[in-house]
């Protein structure tokens, strides 16, 4: 099995400005003849889709369209790449859906790309967190607890 392909680390991430994740409906609705809705779980595994915008300067632009197109397959490969997520700052693996949008020259230099990236699995918290809140909540006190240096007695 070949290694997975990387972001390259010299191109930057995303611009948080227009940043937005949209998941699919997991859920199967059936509107009933009462009005109101039956619902169930259709699919366990929905992607998670990304609006991202990138902020370039030119031999950056020039890079990522040669490397979407020879390295990506024209965007029908995955990639891993650092993404934020309300769980934070994670690697996943992702692909650009359809064609990415640009380059477009925003400043004299600067090129703005735009694309939406589909994540393969849903950017979610482990599991069982769910059943520990309060851990979950208060664990920057607990890592702060675990890694401060205690005065001795």
């Amino acid at each position: 099995m070949s290694e997975p392909i990387q972001y390259p680390s010299q191109l930057p991430k995303p611009l948080q400005d227009s940043y937005k994740l949209t998941t699919t409906d997991p859920k199967l609705s059936t509107m009933l003849v009462t009005g109101r809705m039956r619902e169930r779980r259709h699919y366990t595994n929905v992607p998670t889709l990304v609006n991202v915008r990138w902020n370039m300067d030119q031999n950056q632009a020039a890079f990522f369209e040669r490397w979407f197109q020879s390295t990506l397959v024209d965007g029908t490969q995955w990639f891993d790449a650092e993404l934020l997520t309300p769980a934070g700052f994670v690697p996943y693996t992702c692909k650009i859906r359809g064609m990415y949008d640009g380059p477009t020259l925003v400043q004299v230099s600067r090129w703005e790309i735009t694309a939406t990236v589909e994540l393969r699995e849903r950017p979610l918290i482990p599991p069982y967190w769910d059943q520990f809140p309060d851990l979950w909540f208060n664990m920057n006190i607990i890592d702060v607890a675990l890694n401060r240096e205690w005065p001795e007695a």
